[in-house]
C-alpha cells in the first residue's frame, strides 16, 4: 500500500495536536503537585505541636493545638489539687490520735510485782502515734516508767472473762527502757530521765 506524503503529514499533525491537548489537560495537575507544598511537605503546625515527636501506631497524625495543650494542663492541675485535698483528712486524722490511758490493779514481771493501792498510782498508756506501750508506776512521790516499743512485742494476749479480772500478757523480744520522773512542775509536761531496771532484773524474762 502506498500513501502520499501529504496524507502522512496530516496524520502526524493530528497526532501532535492530540498529544499537546492531552498534555495541556494533565499539566495543571502536574504543576499543582510540584508547586503545592501541602502535597509534598508536612504542615509546619503539625510538626510544631507534635511535642512527643513520636510516630502514631496507626499512621494518624494528631495536631496538638495550643487550646488542646491548655486543656490537658488544666485537667492535670485539677487532678493534682484533688489529690492534695484527699491527703489532708488522713494526715489530720493521724494528728488527732491521742494516747489511751487505763488504770491497772497489778503489774507483774517475773517474780516482781506492783499492786495498785489507790487510783492513779498504776497506769498503762498506749501511744498510737508513737507506737509505744508505757507503764507508769508511782513510787515515793515520783513516777517510774517502763517504755515498750511496738516493734519489740512478739506476742500479746488479752483476756476478758465475765467472772474474773481482765488481764493483758505481753512477750517482748528485748528488754524495755526504764525512766524516772525528775523535777516535777505543776501544769507542765513530765520530765523523764533514763534509769536502771527497777524490777530487780526481772525484765529480762520479757513477760509482763
Amino acid at each position: 500500500m502506498v500513501q502520499s506524503m501529504s496524507s502522512l503529514s496530516r496524520k502526524a499533525a493530528v497526532k501532535l495536536e492530540a498529544d499537546d491537548s492531552l498534555e495541556d489537560q494533565l499539566s495543571p495537575l502536574h504543576k499543582r503537585s510540584k508547586l503545592d507544598p501541602s502535597l509534598q511537605v508536612m504542615n509546619p503546625d503539625a510538626v510544631l505541636y507534635n511535642t512527643l515527636e513520636e510516630p502514631s501506631p496507626i499512621g494518624l497524625t494528631l495536631k496538638k493545638s495550643p487550646s488542646f495543650l491548655d486543656l490537658i494542663q488544666m485537667k492535670l492541675s485539677q487532678q493534682n489539687t484533688s489529690t492534695m485535698l484527699s491527703k489532708k483528712p488522713s494526715s489530720a486524722a493521724a494528728d488527732k490520735l491521742k494516747a489511751s490511758n487505763f488504770t491497772a490493779s497489778l503489774l507483774k514481771i517475773g517474780s516482781w510485782e506492783c499492786k495498785s493501792r489507790y487510783e492513779g498510782d498504776l497506769v498503762a498508756k498506749c501511744y498510737f502515734a508513737k507506737h509505744k506501750l508505757v507503764w507508769e508506776v508511782l513510787d515515793g512521790g515520783l513516777k517510774n516508767k517502763i517504755e515498750i516499743q511496738w516493734s519489740d512485742i512478739v506476742a500479746i494476749k488479752a483476756n476478758f472473762p465475765d467472772d474474773g479480772p481482765e488481764t493483758l500478757d505481753v512477750v517482748l523480744a528485748r528488754q524495755p527502757l526504764f525512766f524516772r520522773e525528775t523535777n516535777p512542775q505543776p501544769r507542765k509536761h513530765t520530765l523523764w530521765q533514763a534509769t536502771s531496771d527497777f524490777t530487780g532484773g526481772q525484765a529480762s524474762i520479757h513477760r509482763y
